[in-house]
């Protein structure tokens, strides 16, 4: 069988997973688009359809199933798959404690409100009047010099609005 390849990102790639816009946004928006899929070896990678090595999911999956049912070795799998070893483990470890899901990669940085909580969020709400607007630059002022805690204000809308604080 005889396979056209074409460079995407400086990666190398077999044109019959080049198209399809539709998955590659869909990926691209679920944060599990494969930043490598060129480094992604696996014969059956390259020949069969139902195996995407855009997909980053289906790739950690098939890399996991390699070693555990196939019996190969992390050295053979990670090579084949274009991840170290490290990554290798992380991403067993991810997936024995959360299944499926853990192998979705998870968004850097803080996850929720970290400066605004406890004793601060507290004040917040006690300066809140019903039907008023919310006035976080002068709430972002009290709170800096009461705990000494620099908050931008927009924190404090989202904070009051029930939404996530983090980005």
């Amino acid at each position: 069988m005889r396979h056209n390849f074409i460079c995407i990102a400086k990666e190398v790639i077999p044109t019959k997973i080049k198209g399809n816009t539709a998955k590659i946004k869909a990926l691209l928006e679920e944060g599990t688009l494969n930043p490598s899929p060129g480094k992604v070896r696996d014969p059956k990678f390259q020949e069969n359809e139902f195996f995407d090595p855009r997909d980053l999911v289906q790739v950690k999956y098939e890399m996991l199933r390699r070693v555990s049912v196939e019996k190969a070795s992390v050295t053979e799998a990670t090579e084949k798959y274009g991840v170290s070893r490290p990554t290798y483990y992380q991403t067993k470890a991810s997936f024995d404690k959360d299944g499926l899901v853990g192998l979705v990669p998870r968004q850097r940085g803080p996850h929720g409100p970290h400066k605004l909580q406890g004793e601060a969020l507290a004040f917040v709400q006690q300066q809140l009047v019903a039907g008023q607007p919310v006035r976080a630059r002068e709430l972002a002022k009290l709170i800096r010099q009461k705990f000494a805690v620099e908050i931008h204000p927009r924190t404090i809308e989202r904070a009051v609005a029930g939404k996530k604080t983090s980005r």
